[in-house]
């Protein structure tokens, strides 16, 4: 009966696992992620020759220029195009496209070097810039 008992509770030791296992992850019912306009990027921009700047945030797309009032589009989730961002909307007659490329910027003034290359196109007139 001894050896019995000895058996048994080798068997018992060995069968028994103490590491711990993750549980499985459940299946997701979330479909996949869209952009919001809480998760939007937020992009600055912005070039000399003349003076502009655009600003795209969760809150809208603004572009400023010293001679006149700045204009908010509403916010649109942008295009992907290789390594190019590309942000389009309209607010009244007036439209904007906001095309971000991932080269390096010099600002022409300043010296100061930005991620992105940024070309912004407003009622069919186009600015060149930087942005971060």
């Amino acid at each position: 009966m001894k050896h019995f008992t000895l058996i048994f509770l080798t068997l018992l030791a060995f069968s028994c696992d103490t590491t711990k296992k993750a549980p499985a992850p459940l299946p997701s019912s979330n479909p996949a992620k869209v952009e919001t306009r809480q998760a939007a990027t937020a992009y600055t921009a912005m070039g000399n020759e003349p003076f502009w700047s655009v600003q795209i945030k969760d809150g809208g797309i603004t572009f400023r220029t010293p001679e006149k009032e700045p204009v908010t589009y509403p916010y649109q989730p942008p295009q992907q195009r290789g390594g190019q961002t590309v942000f389009t909307s309209k607010a009244g007659n007036s439209s904007i496209k906001v095309l971000i490329k991932e080269e390096p910027c010099t600002d022409t003034m300043s010296g100061e070097k930005f991620p992105y290359t940024v070309e912004a196109t407003k009622d069919g007139k186009t600015y060149y810039g930087c942005g971060k």
